[in-house]
């Protein structure tokens, strides 16, 4: 993957751009606009931020640096709120019947960081632009993206979305900040592809902007001066670079910074030790749509044998789990979607765990230790693994050997094997694994992004795709699910594909995620959870 732009010409260029990334009197001076001490609070992140882009892929990010913090640069038409879809940019909509056409009214007087003004030929520009800048991943970001036919500018706030087929989860889409953030116009070069100036510039008509980097790495973030919304408590924020969650937890209690989100941040041992703490406030948010689980490429031996799979799926204790590695704050999962989902409140029997039954599944398929090394072979062949994931990821590795542990108990020759997240996505696409741990996407884009990548023509998510990949018709169904408008006829399929999944065991669950932040008591008195939890959403602290 190459970088679009390279920052060092972004570096000569950065004096001269005057859109979105300008330092003001509060970074120059420490005072607000009242002459009032700034309010600044000091977050971490593990990556450095390469770019603001609102569409990101892996063909333009090495890493998922902005991801987690578009939220405070950027917004979208629609915005999810405790499971509903609320305004956001757009102040109404409508949806033909046939499920064809869009209508969004604009709110008015909107503006970009930039100053430039937010209307529909903005919207129009930006709607058009998605596909193009997603590339081969035009589809996988937001199902509804490939499907534009036609946007309208029907007067300067209103917009017309034209679709060549419908699609039942368009409006969760469009709650999505990547892709479907909306940037101003000066993001965006003549021939359409992104300027250079987002290499240090966010350009979006949020409550933050950019204010530029630091010889050491980190970013420096204050009140965009044109957000129309209510105003947050902090005046500015930075964001530190400290890849090693240990370090993140150490540099909280030195008062380096100031507040840790995400459940990919900090582990859960250091969660209980830091919450114990009366100097410091913790809490976890409501599930956050996804779920842990580990999946079978089950075009590979063993794991080609569904009595392997299902001996596996009575072999982890997942009540245990939850217990010892996250400390009851997270639930077992025994479905792979949440039932509080939409379309998700399906049925199924739960696979309990039963070491003995699983032992004896194994036996009757044929599979024993015969030379008595602990590890069961059958036809020659050994009942061997490798578990490929993503490591230092809050408490994956400890998850992954739990889970290791558990198999080679039951008599697999287990191997565990962590690689960079990007390293670990491009061996997966590439089917290169035969168990992997892996999360379902987030609310609100679960369940419906997720299905739809389970569509193997699709070729975007190798994962996903195992879940009904016994099925002859899989994907035809799930093309045809992409166009139901009935309610109905979208839950009976829902009902048929989640049983069938379920049948199938590509996949076994192991609990129902929540997001984690910690903060210094001393200097914040509370955090509220963004809609999607796992964004760190800055206007969300309240301080002391």
């Amino acid at each position: 993957m190459q970088r679009l732009l390279i920052m060092a010409t972004a570096a000569l260029t950065f004096l001269t751009l005057t859109v979105g990334c300008s330092p003001d009197t509060e970074v120059a001076t420490g005072k607000n606009a009242g002459n009032e001490p700034v309010k600044a609070v000091t977050l971490c992140e593990n990556w450095k931020f390469e770019h603001f882009y609102t569409v990101l892929t892996p063909e333009n990010s090495n890493n998922l640096g902005p991801f987690f913090y578009l939220v405070n640069f950027y917004e979208t038409l629609v915005n999810y709120e405790d499971g509903q879809i609320v305004p956001g940019l757009a102040e109404s909509w409508s949806i033909s019947a046939d499920g064809l056409v869009y209508t969004f009214k604009l709110k008015r007087g909107v503006k970009f960081s930039d100053g430039s003004d937010f209307n529909a030929d903005v919207v129009k520009k930006n709607l058009e632009m998605i596909p193009v800048i997603s590339g081969e991943y035009d589809g996988a970001l937001a199902p509804v993206t490939p499907l534009f036919k036609e946007i309208k500018v029907i007067d300067p706030y209103t917009v017309e979305m034209h679709l060549t087929s419908p699609y039942y989860g368009a409006l969760q889409d469009f709650t999505k900040l990547n892709p479907l953030g909306m940037m101003s116009a000066h993001a965006f070069n003549e021939d359409g592809t992104l300027s250079e100036r987002l290499l240090t510039s966010t350009m979006g008509t949020g409550p933050y902007m950019c204010a530029g980097p630091s010889n050491d790495g980190s970013f420096t973030f204050i009140k965009n001066p044109h957000y129309h919304g209510k105003e947050p408590e902090v005046d500015q924020f930075h964001v530190k670079v400290i890849p090693d969650n240990q370090a993140k937890a150490l540099a909280l209690r030195s008062g380096e910074i100031d507040l840790i989100l995400g459940s990919s941040k900090i582990s859960y041992d250091s969660y209980k030790e830091i919450a114990a703490n009366k100097k410091y406030g913790a809490k976890a948010s409501g599930p956050n749509g996804r779920t842990r689980f580990i999946a079978f490429n089950v075009a590979k031996a063993p794991f080609d044998d569904r009595q392997v799979r299902l001996a596996v799926s009575h072999a982890l204790d997942k009540e245990s789990i939850c217990n010892n590695l996250f400390y009851g704050i997270e639930n077992k999962a025994d479905t792979l979607f949440n039932r509080t989902l939409p379309y998700c409140d399906v049925a199924v029997e739960p696979y309990q765990h039963d070491p003995e039954r699983a032992k004896k599944i194994l036996e009757e398929a044929g599979w024993h230790d015969t030379d008595g090394d602990g590890i069961r072979e059958k036809d020659g062949q050994k009942l061997a693994g490798e578990i490929l994931y993503a490591s230092n990821l809050g408490p994956d590795t400890d998850l992954v050997l739990t889970i290791s542990s558990a198999l080679k108990k039951l008599g697999f020759d287990m191997q565990e094997n962590g690689l960079d997240i990007m390293a670990w996505y491009a061996q997966t696409q590439q089917g290169n694994f035969s168990i992997t741990y892996a999360t379902t996407y987030e609310i609100p884009v679960v369940p419906f992004t997720s299905i739809s990548n389970m569509n193997s023509e699709l070729q975007v998510d190798n994962i996903m795709v195992q879940g009904p990949a016994h099925l002859a018709d899989g994907d035809h169904i799930i093309m045809e699910l992409n166009t139901m408008i009935d309610r109905q006829e979208i839950q009976n399929t829902y009902a048929y594909l989640l049983h069938e999944i379920h049948r199938h065991i590509a996949f076994v669950p192991i609990s129902y995620m929540k997001e984690l932040v910690v903060f210094d008591a001393e200097k914040i008195a509370d955090y509220r959870f963004n809609g999607q939890p796992s964004s760190l959403d800055v206007a969300g602290i309240k301080l002391k």
